[in-house]
């Protein structure tokens, strides 16, 4: 049931590293106590979103998706803090929406509400969905981190259920349950010259790619296109793959393929630009490949 669902990533969040201002307080981790502490914090990230205001942002945001999302803002080359309030509308109201579940596990928590999104151009008739509100613990007090959306359309028991004011089964799914720890925050990337994609073919191999110290989820049998994080710079850069046979899908042919692009923002009516053109050898891939790339 759960497989047929769309989801749907809303409001990612935090796309500045500021420091965060305020006195430590303690979390509460059950019961209501849980529920209103998870809802001021959510509350207080979106009046600082609604307010367009940079530190009340940062302080209401977990650090891995300030660090995160302000890397993907600082690698397509668009300036911040403006980008963290450029999307339009605001952020959802939750005023209308059931809370359905309030959990936390470790370090990590959720909030899961159902009905129709209010806020931002969302149409009056609206379909019903389960929206999730997930937060992280840090320096003692809950921070928003982002939110998920599932709609319920090709889930009619589900749906029926919530209708009934029961809680399904679906909430006891893995994707509905706090992992207990956040993931570190990434590294800060460079602020690139130029704005870079790749794309990688991976056919009877699982293939990573590495390169401005990021490292990639592994392609297996599959075509992936990618944002780079830190961009390209004007000169010498490099990329490295990481490279283990697996079973081909039908008898394909096993091969690597990866392409690199330069995209000049300043030059809107022309294309990527091809900087890099790999494939592997008919013989077999390498373990492991370094390649330069030399940008102009």
């Amino acid at each position: 049931m759960a497989a047929d669902m769309t989801h749907r990533t809303l409001f990612l969040t935090g796309w500045l590293c500021l420091t965060l201002a305020g006195g430590t307080v303690v979390a509460q981790q059950e019961g209501p106590a849980l529920e209103a502490a998870l809802s001021k914090a959510y509350a207080s990230w979106r009046e600082a979103m609604i307010q367009k205001n940079p530190q009340a942002w940062a302080g209401a945001i977990t650090a891995f998706r300030q660090t995160t999302i302000r890397n993907e803002i600082v690698s397509n080359k668009e300036n911040f803090p403006a980008a963290v309030f450029a999307a339009p509308g605001e952020p959802p109201n939750t005023d209308g929406m059931r809370l359905v579940e309030a959990e936390a596990k470790g370090t990590t928590a959720h909030l899961v509400y159902f009905g129709k999104i209010e806020g931002g151009k969302e149409a009056a008739d609206a379909n019903e969905v389960l929206m999730k509100l997930k937060f992280g613990l840090e320096g003692g007090r809950w921070r928003y981190d982002s939110a998920r959306v599932t709609d319920l359309d090709s889930s009619p028991e589900v749906l029926k259920a919530l209708r009934e004011g029961k809680k399904p089964d679906l909430l006891d799914a893995p994707e509905f349950t706090p992992p207990g720890k956040m993931p570190p925050a990434p590294p800060l990337c460079r602020v690139p010259d130029f704005k870079g994609g790749l794309k990688l073919q991976s056919t009877g191999y699982e293939t990573q790619v590495l390169m401005n110290g990021f490292t990639y989820d592994p392609v297996e049998n599959s075509l992936d296109q990618q944002l780079v994080l830190g961009g390209l710079v004007a000169g010498q850069n490099e990329v490295s793959l990481r490279i283990r046979p697996v079973a081909s899908p039908d008898g394909q042919k096993p091969v690597v393929r990866l392409r690199l692009y330069k995209i000049d923002l300043t030059k809107p009516e022309q294309p990527a630009i091809e900087v890099l053109r790999w494939e592997s050898p008919a013989t077999g891939a390498p373990k492991e490949v370094t390649l330069p790339v030399i940008v102009r």
